[in-house]
């Protein structure tokens, strides 16, 4: 079994510690009522906030935990994970995407695209492959920002990849929630790449207002210019042309020089009288 065999087998693995729900977990979330079944040692080892969280620190549902009494001690907050028994309450992502973070979590690899000819909201188009409509960009929104609020950071970087190709298909609308969502999270490589899409559009400013924060607008309209500027000098100047084209004919009128002239005697080591032989 070679390496990448191993940890494919191992991925899997862990996986399916998931998929069976209550074997051996040790921890309960309530995600939208449902209940989702986990083991704490997973989570605290690949992710800060779970570490800090079953410490008593952190809260997954986006509050933190109670300050500590007069004694000096931490008082456990009422879902906090060091009560046997207790579910916690998970209110900052949704159900799909709380499962999904897991998933990476558990097993290093994830498919944020939705299944396919998979009914979604948001998408109306029967059979849709969800590669880039509504739905798709929206689940991928809701994974990147839960993926930077559990500070999984390998998480939102794949987010990342992915919403670069869905942006070159997708509605310009959807382009402009992802253009914004590359700035709430500091995505640069991501932010440039929907700002030129945007910019390409051909919208106007007054209808990009109607999406987009006015300073957002200014650098879209920046842009445009730069662009705009470029291509101008691309093009070659009227008064360059017509200078170009007056010294192409000057020259060409001109009679041509000799190429080549008749050597004369005494130049270039040639002998100006044949050499004689004396006996």
């Amino acid at each position: 079994m070679s390496i990448e065999d191993s940890l494919r087998s191992l991925s899997l693995d862990y996986l399916n510690l998931l998929i069976n729900g209550q074997a051996f977990s040790d921890v309960t979330f309530s995600v939208e009522g449902r209940l989702v079944h986990a083991h704490r040692c997973i989570l605290a080892a690949r992710s800060l906030f779970f570490r800090k969280f079953f410490c008593g620190s952190e809260s997954p549902g986006g509050t933190s935990s109670d300050q500590s009494s007069g004694s000096g001690s931490r008082a456990a907050p009422p879902s906090s994970p060091q009560r046997s028994g207790v579910v916690i309450p998970v209110n900052s992502v949704g159900y799909e995407v709380f499962l999904l973070l897991l998933q990476f979590l558990y097993s290093g690899q994830v498919s944020i695209v939705p299944q396919k000819h998979e009914p979604r909201p948001d998408c109306g188009e029967r059979g849709c492959w969800h590669t880039h409509c509504t739905s798709a960009v929206d689940l991928a929104l809701d994974t990147l920002a839960a993926a930077r609020s559990f500070g999984v950071e390998q998480l939102a970087l794949l987010t990342q990849k992915q919403l670069a190709n869905m942006v070159q298909k997708a509605s310009i609308e959807d382009v402009m929630k992802v253009l914004i969502a590359s700035r709430k999270h500091e995505m640069h490589q991501l932010w440039t790449t929907c700002s030129h899409l945007v910019a390409k559009s051909g919208l106007p400013p007054e209808v990009l207002a109607k999406h987009l924060p006015i300073d957002v607008v200014a650098k879209i309209e920046e842009l445009r210019l730069k662009s705009s500027l470029a291509r101008q000098s691309l093009v070659p100047h009227p008064t360059t042309t017509t200078t170009t084209t007056t010294l192409v004919t000057m020259i060409s009128s001109q009679p041509l020089a000799p190429t080549s002239r008749t050597r004369r005697s005494g130049e270039c080591g040639v002998p100006s009288t044949r050499p004689t032989l004396s006996l």
